[in-house]
């Protein structure tokens, strides 16, 4: 290998263009006991050329530029092997994308280099690709664009830094649209997504329904956004979804099988998972569906916005057999965002859990509780809302936005333990107990007004479930225990705000699955 030469290479598809290119190198400034080649390569497989003559050549600095491209600084060449002086660094362009979007397009990333940039990035844009180590060209990649990608990400998994320069004069410019294969783009993330993007772990717990598992399993493996992990835990009762599960040959999941357990030692095992690789976690219910770019969306605004914990988005009602028969909470116009201090305030204000279903939110996952779900540790009993406890922990450690295009879907059947007679009465005590809990932490309710405000909606609440009992002539120990918990909501109104409720019992139904 010839460390004092440096070897630029074209591919050449236009002669007007290449001899423009070859105009401007001959004003390049030649660092002093250097020799520097230019060869032209042609054929249709541009990485195929590039491979050949990689292969073929002596030179320890091998330069590739795109053939659009004009050289604007005569002095690069000694700018770049400043650079080079570093052998850690593999790879130098001379722009992209600091932080790849999830969508695999540098040119549209959100964070990019500009002029003033120095330092390491995910992918070059690869108008001008600079290397002083040798690692073969991708030549299945017949797109221009994500072939010059795929060769940065081959560099950082050998070890070496991409690099982008800080350049006073720009050291090349360059004209003409650039156009995306995006049968390319898939096969870009298809190969790579692994180590450009965070992982996320979708976790489903199921039951019973192995029609209504298959739909929401498909929807998570069909996402656009490929680093994903699917954890199943199944307590059902027979061999249907243990047997469907068995049909997929995807390495993303991992399924495990409870013969033994009941609806809250499936739900708490299910919970229990962490995954200490994956940076963001999504339940997604047995009987609901994502849509195809639910988590390329929401991981997108995530990766942007440090300060988020939580990202929402309106959700469709579905039926049974899958008609969308509703949305909610309500059309949208725009994207909103709300500090978590706030979103959570509105959630006990209204006792009215906009926010979604576990299927809907992704989560930040360092903003769980010691990686668990819930606000405190007593909560785990709080097993019927699981969801608003989650939502208010995270909150409180983080903010939320809210995006206004529907992107998972909610399945409201007979089936589904929320739907039950007479349930709601343990989601009334559960939103009693996380207003005595808040009122408690002075985070979402900080002054009495609020809390007037929150209690009062609980209360009201709490009447209207005890008058639909009396209206069906029903009372078992759920209706005993809401009756206490008015008792106490109704003497905090005058005892100075000072909320004591009864411990939380929560008699359950046995059915196994308290959501859907």
């Amino acid at each position: 290998m010839d460390e004092r030469k440096l070897e630029i290479i074209v591919h050449m598809t236009d002669e007007n263009l290449f001899a423009r290119l070859t105009a401007s190198l001959e004003k390049v400034n030649v660092p002093k006991n250097f020799a520097v080649e230019v060869q032209a390569v042609t054929g249709d497989k541009k990485f195929f050329a590039y491979e050949t003559v990689r292969q073929a050549s002596d030179a320890k600095f091998k330069i590739y530029i795109d053939e659009r491209a004009t050289v604007t600084n005569e002095n690069f060449l000694r700018e770049l092997l400043k650079i080079f002086s570093d052998g850690r660094i593999g790879l130098v362009g001379t722009s992209g994308a600091i932080e790849l979007s999830t969508h695999g397009i540098s040119l549209n990333s959100f964070k990019r280099t500009d002029k003033n940039f120095s330092g390491e990035v995910d992918v070059v844009d690869g108008f001008f690709i600079a290397t002083q180590h040798d690692l073969p060209w991708r030549t299945d990649f017949a797109d221009n664009f994500f072939g010059a990608q795929a060769h940065c990400v081959e560099f950082k998994r050998a070890g070496y830094k991409v690099f982008v320069p800080r350049q006073n004069r720009p050291w090349i410019s360059v004209d003409g649209d650039i156009s995306i294969d995006e049968s390319a783009r898939q096969k870009f993330l298809d190969e790579y997504s692994a180590d450009l993007f965070p992982l996320v772990s979708v976790i489903i717990p199921t039951f019973n329904r192995p029609k209504y598992f298959r739909e929401a399993l498909d929807s998570a493996l069909n996402q656009t956004y490929r680093n994903i992990e699917v954890f199943v835990s199944d307590n059902s009762t027979d061999d249907a979804t243990e047997n469907l599960i068995r049909t997929y040959a995807d390495a993303r999941i991992k399924y495990v099988r409870h013969r033994d357990f009941n609806a809250s030692d499936n739900w708490n095992f299910a919970r229990s998972y962490d995954n200490p690789k994956a940076e963001f976690v999504n339940w997604l219910m047995d009987d609901d569906k994502f849509y195809p770019t639910k988590l390329e969306k929401m991981v997108e605004i995530m990766r942007r916005r440090p300060d988020v914990s939580l990202v929402t988005s309106v959700r469709h009602v579905i039926d049974a057999d899958g008609n969308v028969t509703d949305t909610m909470p309500g059309t949208l116009d725009r994207n909103i965002f709300q500090p978590g201090e706030i979103a959570g305030r509105n959630l006990l204000l209204t006792c009215q859990n906009d926010i979604g279903e576990p299927t809907t939110p992704l989560i930040r996952k360092n903003c769980l509780r010691d990686g668990d779900l819930c606000r405190t540790a007593d909560e785990r009993g709080f097993y019927p809302l699981i969801d608003v406890s989650t939502w208010l922990q995270v909150l409180s450690r983080g903010n939320l936005i809210w995006l206004a295009e529907p992107l998972s879907a909610f399945r409201f059947h007979e089936q589904q333990a929320s739907n039950w007679e007479r349930v709601g009465s343990v989601f009334s005590i559960c939103w009693a107990h996380f207003l005595e809990i808040e009122w408690r932490n002075k985070f979402f309710l900080r002054t009495e007004s609020d809390f007037r405000a929150a209690l009062l909606k609980s209360i009201a609440g709490t009447t209207v479930r005890l008058l639909k009992a009396q209206e069906l002539n029903y009372r078992d120990e759920n209706i005993i225990e809401l009756e206490n918990v008015l008792s106490a909501l109704a003497a905090a109104l005058t005892n100075g705000y000072k909320l004591k409720l009864p411990p939380a019992k929560f008699f359950t139904s046995d059915k196994n699955n308290v959501f859907g």
